[in-house]
């Protein structure tokens, strides 16, 4: 059987990050700090993904808001 190549600690991150955020805010769990090699990709993938949590998190509170008003 042949060995799978080693995989990127980024892609590691990855599926413990959208892991974390697809449980969304009603388990507050810490977000995973990525200190592996990076470079501009990473990077930019980091920031872009920040920013797209950012919006769920603020549109999940303002439904929870319109929901609550509504009952």
């Amino acid at each position: 059987m042949a060995a799978s190549p080693p995989q990127h600690p980024f892609f590691t991150h990855l599926v413990a990050l959208l892991s974390v955020y697809e449980l969304g805010p009603s388990l507050p769990t810490p977000i995973p700090k990525y200190d592996g090699p990076t470079d501009w990709q990473i990077e930019s993938i980091l920031r872009s993904l920040s920013a797209m949590a950012r919006r769920m998190y603020t549109a999940e509170e303002a439904l929870n808001s319109i929901r609550a008003a509504e009952s």
